[in-house]
C-alpha cells in the first residue's frame, strides 16, 4: 500500500523537507537519524507534533488506548488511589502530571473516575508540546469540566516542574522519542545517517532521502544487553538504541521528588528487542492506521516511532534513584486492576446495545491479538526509606498483584 497524502500535506512535508536539506548541506551532506527524526516529529510549525495536522483518532494517522476505551483510564485510577491517599493523609497536595496527554482523552476519563471516587486531585498538570494538541485538549477539558462539575485546577506546562510529589503519567510517549538507528558492519556497528536521494528519476515535487553508514558506535554507548550478544547478530543487523530515552527517564527521576511514574508503549525486554530474527529492528512510520517500514517518506506528515527497549531503560531508571514497582503486559494489568468490575459496575450485560461496544473495545486493550500483549505497563517510585507505601507484599498496587515479568 503506498501513502497517498493530500495535496496540503505534500506541500507542508515538501517545506519540512527544504529546511532539513538545508541542515544537511551544513553537515556535510548527511545528519544522523536521530537528528532526522527530531526534525520530522518536533521542528516548530512544520514537525509531526509541531505542526497543524491531525494526528489522532479515526481521521488521524492512529488511535490510543483513552480513545479506544474511557474504561482504560478508569482503571488507571485504581492504581492511582492509594497514592492520592496516601499524600492526602500527609497532609500535602494531591496532583497528577501527564505528559503528552493526546486528545485529553485519559485525563477525562481519569478525572471522572476520580470524582465518582470521591478523591479529585487538587492539581492535574499537562506537560504538552504540541501546540495543536494543547489547544485542544483546553478546549475539550474546559467544556468536559463544566458539564461534570469538575473542580480540579488544570495546568499546562512548558517543562517537567522541580521537586515533584505525586503521580507521573504517560501512555504512548517514550515511542516518540527520537531513536538512533545502528546497523552492524565487519569492523564495528556504525550510526545511520540520512542525506539527500540524487536520482533524475525522482521528481523534484516530492521528498526522497535515504539512508548511508555515518560515524562508529563507540563501545560505551552501545547497551550493555547488545554487547553481550553482538557476536551472535550477522553483519548487516539493523536495530535502535535509545540514549534520548534513558537521558529522559533520568529527567523523570530528578523532577519526582516523591511519588510514582506509571508508563504504557509497546515495547520488549532486551532479550526481546535484540533478538536474532528481529534483523531490521522496530523502526516503522504511520500514517491514516496504517504501518509503513520507509520512515522517510513525508516528513512532518507520518508520524515516525519505534518500540521501547525496557532493559536498559530500567537500569537507567534504578541508577537514577527510582524503585521498579512492577512491569507487565497492558492485558495482564487491566485484568489485574480490575477494568471488568468497573465494566459490570456501572452497565446491564444484558442491555446488549449498550453493553457490547463497551466490551468490544475493552477487548481489543486486553487481547493479545490486539493491544494486551505488545503495549507493556511499567511503574516505577521514589518514596523515602521509612515509607513503606511500596514496600510491603500486602500494598502491592491494583494493576501489579499478578505474575509480573522480568527484565
Amino acid at each position: 500500500m503506498e501513502l497517498q497524502p493530500s495535496p496540503e500535506a505534500i506541500a507542508h512535508s515538501m517545506q519540512l523537507s527544504n529546511l532539513i536539506e538545508n541542515e544537511v548541506k551544513n553537515n556535510q551532506g548527511s545528519i544522523p537519524f536521530a537528528r532526522f527524526m527530531d526534525l520530522a516529529l518536533y521542528l516548530p510549525k512544520y514537525g509531526y507534533y509541531s505542526g497543524g495536522l491531525t494526528k489522532l483518532g479515526a481521521s488521524g494517522d492512529f488511535i490510543t488506548a483513552p480513545e479506544i476505551s474511557k474504561w482504560f483510564g478508569a482503571t488507571v485510577c485504581m492504581t492511582l488511589l492509594p497514592i492520592l491517599h496516601y499524600f492526602s493523609n500527609s497532609q500535602k497536595k494531591t496532583q497528577i502530571l501527564e505528559i503528552g496527554a493526546g486528545t485529553g482523552a485519559l485525563a477525562q476519563s481519569i478525572l471522572l473516575q476520580l470524582q465518582q471516587s470521591n478523591h479529585l486531585p487538587d492539581f492535574y498538570y499537562i506537560l504538552e508540546i504540541s501546540p495543536e494538541l494543547r489547544d485542544r485538549q483546553k478546549n475539550q477539558l474546559a467544556i468536559f469540566c463544566q458539564s461534570h462539575q469538575i473542580s480540579t485546577n488544570i495546568i499546562w506546562l512548558d517543562d517537567f516542574p522541580n521537586n515533584f510529589e505525586g503521580i507521573i503519567l504517560a501512555n504512548e510517549v517514550l515511542d516518540a522519542i527520537p531513536i538512533d538507528l545502528i546497523i552492524k558492519r565487519v569492523d564495528s556497528w556504525y550510526y545511520r545517517h540520512v542525506q539527500r536521494l540524487n536520482s533524475s528519476s525522482v521528481s523534484p515535487t516530492l521528498p526522497y532521502w535515504e539512508f548511508i553508514d555515518g560515524h562508529k558506535v563507540a563501545k560505551e554507548d552501545l547497551p550493555k544487553s547488545l554487547s553481550a550478544i553482538e557476536n551472535t547478530l550477522p553483519v548487516g543487523y539493523q536495530t535502535e538504541i535509545h540514549p534520548q530515552s534513558n537521558a529522559w527517564i533520568k529527567r523523570i527521576a530528578e523532577c519526582l521528588q516523591e511519588g510514582i511514574f506509571l508508563t504504557f508503549d509497546y515495547g520488549f525486554p532486551a532479550r526481546e528487542y535484540y533478538h536474532l530474527q528481529r534483523c531490521e529492528g522496530t523502526l516503522m512510520a504511520h500514517f491514516r492506521h496504517q504501518n509503513f517500514p520507509n520512515v522517510l517518506s513525508y516528513p512532518g506528515v507520518c508520524d515516525i516511532t519505534s518500540h521501547v527497549e525496557w532493559t536498559t531503560l530500567n537500569e537507567t531508571a534504578l541508577a537514577s534513584g527510582l524503585t521498579l514497582h512492577g512491569y507487565t503486559s497492558q492485558g495482564a494489568y487491566l485484568l489485574d486492576a480490575g477494568i471488568g468490575d468497573l465494566l459490570l459496575s456501572e452497565l446491564d450485560p444484558q442491555d446488549s446495545e449498550v453493553f457490547i461496544p463497551q466490551a468490544n473495545g475493552i477487548q481489543k486493550l486486553i487481547s493479545e491479538a490486539e493491544m494486551g500483549e505488545l503495549f507493556k505497563a511499567i511503574l516505577w517510585a521514589k518514596f523515602p526509606e521509612k515509607n513503606d507505601l511500596m514496600n510491603s507484599q500486602e500494598k502491592v498496587l491494583p494493576g501489579f498483584r499478578g505474575r509480573l515479568r522480568s527484565l
